[in-house]
């Protein structure tokens, strides 16, 4: 059995390991964070060397969350560019059509439905119960958290966050590192860095805080 790795090891990589261990018994587990490597945890190492060679060998999984979806993009361009095992995962509840394409390192929770011709590249997470519908485009890193509702040929710009409860109405795009607040309808286009909140969503003056 590969070994196991997961980059960065907070609520979201602890999230992680727990639904890759489901069903499987005796994972030997790499954990590559730098404030559990301070400590001298069992199975941890500094977060940058998880490009070393002696890793090579290990499946790849990125356990950094929303707030640092652009490194979260880069770590896995930067895996597949090296050659690594960095495979998607999808829990066994998701559906995803057959005609629809998810990149490496791609993380599906339980209850996604992913319809015909959707292309999700590399490093997305779908949170729970997320919808994606015909023609949608995902970029490398955005994060969708619970419950959100990409209506027909919506496209999502890489690193960027959308918020549980979001419904995007048909045909919109929103920009790279765009940020949309929690149960936002959003009907218009976004723009790159925008932030936007409300029903209707409206365009913020300055980024919206995360916290």
């Amino acid at each position: 059995m590969k070994r196991v790795a997961i980059i960065g090891f907070g609520a979201l990589g602890k999230q992680l390991l727990s639904l890759l261990s489901e069903g499987r018994d005796g994972l030997n587990v790499l954990r590559f964070d730098d404030i559990l490597y301070s400590r001298r945890a069992e199975n941890c190492y500094p977060f940058e060397s998880y490009a070393d060679p002696s890793f090579a060998d290990c499946q790849f999984y990125i356990g950094l969350g929303y707030k640092h979806l652009v490194r979260r993009a880069a770590v896995v361009t930067q895996l597949v560019g090296l050659g690594r095992d960095v495979p998607s995962w999808r829990h066994p509840s998701c559906h995803v059509h057959p005609g629809s394409l998810v990149g490496p390192g791609c993380v599906l929770y339980p209850l996604c439905n992913i319809g015909p011709d959707v292309t999700i590249q590399e490093g997305v997470l779908l949170n729970n119960s997320v919808i994606v519908s015909h023609g949608c485009r995902v970029g490398a890193g955005a994060y969708l958290s619970p419950g959100v509702v990409l209506s027909g040929d919506v496209s999502i710009g890489a690193s960027t966050f959308v918020g549980s409860g979001v419904v995007i109405s048909n045909g919109r795009t929103v920009g790279e590192r765009a940020r949309i607040g929690i149960g936002s309808v959003v009907t218009i286009d976004v723009p790159d860095d925008g932030s936007v909140i409300g029903n209707p969503a409206r365009l913020l003056s300055r980024p919206l805080n995360l916290d």
